[in-house]
């Protein structure tokens, strides 16, 4: 993954860069057209700015830009509390930032890669979500974005349906009618996408994948993927990742054969 960061003093580039080392590469900028640049041509993946850049400018219409060009990807505000920062914060909240960090608070180690993370991962759901909607009813769709949103905790069909407020034999239920994969088919699918775009940033293994989304081992996972894609790990990365995920994917929820979603069934 590739941040662009619009964060211009020292102090907060250095914590920053050791937050997200092994993570996220981060390319520091100083102004608002490098950020635009590096989205706009597909080099960076996740923004975090600045209220203003180093010339003093607001960022505002940047984020604005950036959230409505290209919603894919995340935009977090970093800044420091004060009289003058907080009557902004919630024009950016407005225009569409992901999450907010505060300086000197929020961007340690772990609560700024969690931050980073979550973002990203709302950000895919949404993108993933548009794609998968017509082939889903819309009685299934809360369910998936859900799943999606917090695919990198294990989550068994019980949590699912409290979260969503219903029975578990509700969501049974309506899979069902519609001839769906099972509630746990469907939450293996959604861990399947967000493992397999973590996979694409080429410095991860699978381990650290595996350890990333709460599964027991890296062995647990080749063994999920390779059952539902019919693909170990090394060959879903060869194969352009999420984009060969979510083929396997669609290509369950459309056989024909058993009806649709027929092929890979998971017990629930």
């Amino acid at each position: 993954m590739i941040v662009a960061a619009l964060v211009w003093d020292p102090a907060s580039q250095a914590r920053l860069r050791y937050a997200l080392s092994g993570q996220a590469t981060v390319r520091f900028c100083e102004r608002q057209s490098e950020v635009i640049a590096l989205v706009e041509n597909n080099l960076a993946g996740v923004a975090v700015v600045d209220m203003r850049d180093r010339d003093g400018q607001s960022t505002l219409p940047m984020v604005r830009h950036v959230r409505e060009s290209y919603p894919s990807v995340p935009v977090l505000l970093y800044f420091a509390i004060s009289p003058d920062t907080s009557r902004d914060v919630l024009a950016f909240a407005r225009a569409g930032v992901n999450d907010l960090v505060l300086r000197d608070v929020d961007d340690l180690r772990y609560s700024l890669r969690t931050a980073l993370s979550s973002a990203a991962d709302h950000c895919s759901a949404r993108a993933i979500l548009a794609e998968l909607e017509p082939l889903l009813p819309a009685s299934v769709l809360p369910m998936v974005r859900y799943c999606l949103e917090n695919g990198r905790r294990s989550m068994t069909v019980e949590q699912v349906a409290d979260a969503l407020n219903v029975h578990r034999k509700t969501l049974v239920d309506r899979l069902s009618a519609s001839h769906l994969p099972t509630p746990s088919a469907l939450i293996a699918w959604c861990r399947l996408i967000i493992s397999a775009r973590l996979l694409e940033d080429p410095g991860r293994s699978v381990e650290q994948v595996a350890l990333l989304l709460d599964f027991p081992s890296g062995t647990s996972m080749r063994n999920m993927m390779k059952r539902y894609t019919g693909l170990r790990p090394g060959e879903i990365r060869e194969n352009g990742g999420v984009r060969c995920v979510m083929h396997a994917l669609k290509r369950e929820l459309t056989v024909v054969s058993g009806g649709p979603g027929g092929g890979n069934r998971a017990a629930s």
